[in-house]
């Protein structure tokens, strides 16, 4: 929206606008106002942002959050045109994602540089929430500076960035929700012809190609076939441009399947991933609904408290925005889709995740993370939009009784459980970083820290929104955006130096170290004892990255594949001799390292 003179020009004054001579100030505010000069701004802050990733991840050099890094950087490397090997899990989970980085091991064969290479693939993609918020927040008519600066916050939020630090899906995720949501807007909206047939085949293509990077996309393809199922009946967009987001979908749905069909053929026993087959099996089991419930619940505490309540205020805003009649059909369609695959999701996710002794199965923080963007987004949006103070309030105590409603339930239906729980820090980085702010302890989970953290985050910026709501409203929010960037930065960069680089630590010893230690070379051909530990199983399957691993009973009855010419095997005794490690081992083969410390020993065939 663009303000106006509320003062007629007089006929006697100052000379016209035309005829003044340029100034410095006239100068700099109309090149504010050009529309390319924000291009280049946005193209110079997406530059600026994969610098701040790479810097984030400077060091690391090995796959270590097992067995999903190893899984995806397996699938990578057969995309590659690798040679096959053994996938942890022997299970083939959706190959989008490794087709995305598999160009860094095309480049190069040495697994450390390769690696390099994936995190700088997942800089340029993560980054691309920044262009694309920018562009969603542009279709809600934010003005250009309100929404530059937004943009650049969201992009830098924890959720966004951590998951970029290694070899996950969850990378790409974010933007193909943006595009994805921003794809069936533009289907919607009023437009050209040619406009509207682009906005479907970005909404179906973004929509099929998340299915073929995550299981969760099969909820955002379940949705949007409902959604342009009912747009081709009700005849809300011209009927050819939503017959091409559907062509588009399909298109990305076949490749999907041709795609895991391939890789299962490169694969010796491998399977299919069976989550859709876990969800199902879960919800028609009513032993299982209490437990579903908690998890649904918990997944859903903590997205909005990792969202500092700006995703509560998000939803808030998302539904009631459905329940407006004036609201643009576009608007609503977005709103629906946002806060059903939230729900959607979260309900997935509860019933899909196996029964074990881990705090974030029922607190997920990674399910969820790809809605961070698109919900903050309608959280900030609403603050740029509410007018009066009274409205702020409103507004803000809605989302806060959302969070305090969500934490409640939890405490009730959770219990004790989170005592007797086990804590990893990886799997809970948001909430661990929010609770450390009162109590300096990075090791313990707790709710009602997090929450009070998390609230009082949101507090301090709907008292800055209103103290700033005297002035314009677009200076008001250029400030909310510019603090909630810094503490987003100031939050990512302490979430990498007490979560993403103790694990960088703990893993040395199970690859780099491991490697060295055992005189591994990347174009072995390795066979490993079942006794060894599954971290350095994991991770040799990428390690040993140009030739080929298999996992085998050694100290029981099977013997080493004949393309085997280094075998790893696990000492029972510390005082035996190492040949004892392996009493069958097959003429040929001998002792060549010997790692005390660790029980192993490391043989080789022939000289």
């Amino acid at each position: 929206m663009q303000l106006r003179s509320a003062v007629a020009p007089s006929p006697v004054g100052p000379p016209p606008e035309s005829q003044k001579p340029p100034s410095a100030g006239g100068t700099a505010a109309r090149l504010v106002r050009s529309s390319w000069f924000w291009r280049v701004a946005v193209a110079a802050g997406y530059v600026g942002q994969v610098f701040f990733r790479l810097a984030l991840v400077t060091g690391e050099n090995y796959p270590t959050v097992g067995p999903d890094e190893h899984m995806y950087l397996v699938l990578s490397r057969l995309l590659a045109g690798g040679s096959a090997t053994e996938i942890p899990s022997d299970m083939v989970i959706p190959g989008g994602y490794p087709l995305l980085i598999s160009p860094a091991l095309r480049i190069t064969h040495d697994p450390v540089q390769a690696y390099h290479l994936v995190l700088g693939i997942n800089a340029l993609l993560s980054c691309l929430v920044l262009p694309l918020a920018y562009v969603a927040l542009r279709r809600l008519d934010v003005p250009r500076p309100v929404s530059y600066v937004l943009a650049t916050m969201v992009v830098m939020l924890p959720p966004v960035v951590f998951y970029s630090q290694f070899a996950l899906a969850d990378t790409p995720l974010p933007a193909l929700v943006l595009a994805w949501l921003i794809g069936v807007h533009g289907l919607l909206s009023e437009g050209s012809f040619r406009r509207r047939c682009g906005s479907g085949i970005l909404a179906g293509g973004a929509a099929g190609f998340s299915m073929m990077v995550h299981d969760r996309g099969g909820v955002v393809v379940a949705l949007t076939c409902l959604v342009l199922l009912v747009a081709f009946v009700r005849n809300w967009a011209p009927r050819p441009a939503t017959a091409a987001a559907l062509s588009a979908l399909a298109l990305m749905y076949a490749t999907q399947r041709e795609l895991a069909q391939w890789l299962l053929s490169r694969l010796d026993g491998a399977h299919p991933s069976q989550v859709g087959n876990a969800v199902w099996q879960a919800l028609r089991n009513p032993e299982l609904y209490q437990r579903t419930v908690m998890r649904w619940i918990g997944h859903t505490w903590y997205f909005v408290t990792s969202t500092w309540g700006m995703g509560a205020l998000g939803l808030v805003v998302c539904c009631a925005c459905l329940a407006s009649t004036k609201a643009p059909r576009a608007d609503r369609a977005v709103a629906f889709l946002t806060v059903a695959l939230l729900l959607g999701v979260s309900l997935a996710a509860a019933a899909a995740l196996p029964t074990d002794r881990r705090i974030d199965t029922i607190v997920n923080a990674r399910y969820l993370s790809p809605l961070v963007p698109p919900l903050f987004l309608a959280g900030t949006v609403a603050l740029h939009r509410i007018k009066g103070r009274r409205a702020l309030v409103r507004a803000a105590v809605a989302a806060i009784a959302l969070t305090v409603a969500l934490t409640a339930a939890l405490t009730v239906l959770a219990g004790d459980r989170f005592q007797k729980l086990n804590f990893i820090l990886w799997a809970l980085p948001d909430s661990t970083f929010l609770s450390s702010r009162w109590s300096g302890d990075w090791g313990v989970f707790s709710v009602p820290l997090t929450t009070v953290t998390a609230l009082t985050v949101f507090t301090a910026t709907i008292l800055l929104r209103g103290l700033l709501s005297t002035r314009r409203p677009l200076v008001a929010m250029i400030g909310v955006g510019m603090a909630l960037t810094l503490f987003a930065g100031w939050a990512t960069v302490t979430i990498t130096q007490q979560v993403s680089r103790p694990t960088l630590a703990r893993g040395y010893p199970d690859a780099t170290g491991f490697m060295n230690q055992a005189r591994i070379r990347p174009d072995d051909r390795l066979v490993l004892d079942l006794g060894l530990g599954w971290r350095t199983r994991f991770a040799m399957t990428y390690m040993v990255l140009d030739g080929r691993v298999w996992t085998r009973d050694l100290a029981g009855p099977d013997t080493p594949p004949d393309a085997a010419d280094v075998a790893v095997t696990t000492v029972r005794t510390p005082s035996a001799p190492a040949a004892d490690s392996w009493p069958k081992a097959p003429a040929g083969w001998h002792v060549a390292v010997v790692i005390p410390q660790r029980n192993l020993v490391v043989w080789r065939r022939g000289g």
